[in-house]
């Protein structure tokens, strides 16, 4: 009785694995295999050019970029298709220009020991996203191959942004109060000259949608200066790593990155060129959270490459 009790259960047990494809896998070779799997669909995505004039091969992007003094690579934060894609393609800009180097606007200044202790071997993983405070909301998996890839090629990898307590002071007191600061404060901040006007600010104030009509001037103001700090912050950040070499690929939220080719339209494109101090090339590419095979007018020169890739939903 036993035995045929075993028997009827393997059997049950083996049919079901081959109708199900085999459930034996682990969590965490289930999730390596999905991650696999993006991969693979991020490097067969339709590339197109900004200025509307149709599409471009996956190496011709790369070639350019990997050209670049400055690759702001613009995405839809936690979007898993758009996340794998500047993972995939930061790693080819590595193999065609063994000098680039990562800068993450995840990361914020007094994170940078952390990030240097771990690209030197001196911290494991588990010690330093310890040290970094890292989650998988804030240290998307993409993100975190990433900077491996940067370890593993010996770059250096930037801590872009300024820590959210002087970007939260910058809109609650205004800059006079950074200023105040000592120089080892000041040292993981930039404070920018005014709040951004013209295009950039027209599109910020329609963002925030309903809440600039109840807050009024002075809420706009506060939100204008924490994202113009961010701005001024992650353009310095990356000024200074040209001493390290170029191309500078900061991964960064699309809005900071979107409209770079007119002055007024993107912030961070502006401070980036008031202080580098000299002429530099900026290519620009843009995920973006919806689905079309061409340029959308209301997109046109928003960068020059654009990736559509569906909503955030349709990507897990």
């Amino acid at each position: 009785m036993k035995m045929i009790h075993a028997t009827r259960l393997l059997t049950a047990c083996t049919l079901g694995a081959l109708l199900t494809g085999c459930t034996t896998q682990t969590r965490e070779e289930q999730t390596q295999a999905l991650r696999e799997s993006t991969r693979s669909a991020a490097r067969s995505v339709t590339i197109l050019n900004g200025d509307g004039s149709g599409s471009t091969t996956w190496s011709q992007a790369i070639q350019k970029m990997a050209t670049a003094d400055v690759v702001l690579m613009g995405e839809v934060h936690g979007h898993e298709l758009g996340n794998a894609i500047q993972q995939e393609m930061f790693e080819d800009i590595l193999i065609a220009n063994p000098n680039a180097l990562l800068a993450m606007e995840f990361y914020e200044r007094d994170e940078q020991i952390a990030l240097d202790d771990f690209l030197a071997g001196i911290t494991d993983r588990e010690a330093f996203e310890k040290a970094a405070d890292r989650n998988e909301g804030n240290n998307p998996w993409a993100h975190a191959r990433m900077i491996d890839a940067a370890k593993e090629a010996g770059r250096p990898v930037i801590a872009a942004n300024a820590p959210r307590r002087y970007v939260r002071l910058a809109r609650t007191d205004g800059f006079d109060l950074l200023r105040e600061l000592n120089d080892n404060q000041r040292a993981l901040v930039e404070i920018p000259d005014q709040t951004p006007q013209g295009a950039y600010r027209d599109r910020f104030i329609n963002a925030m949608g309903g809440m600039a009509s109840h807050g009024g001037e002075e809420m706009i103001e506060g939100f204008l200066r924490s994202q113009s700090t961010w701005d001024a912050t992650m353009a310095q950040s990356m000024v200074d790593g040209f001493d390290d070499g170029t191309p500078v690929v900061l991964i960064v939220g699309y809005f900071h990155a979107q409209f770079p080719f007119e002055p007024g339209s993107s912030e961070l494109v502006d401070q980036l060129r008031a202080r580098a101090g000299r002429e530099i090339n900026i290519v620009t590419c843009i995920t973006l959270p919806a689905t079309h095979d061409e340029i959308q007018e209301d997109d046109r020169n928003i960068a020059d490459f654009v990736v559509y890739v569906g909503s955030p939903d349709a990507s897990n």
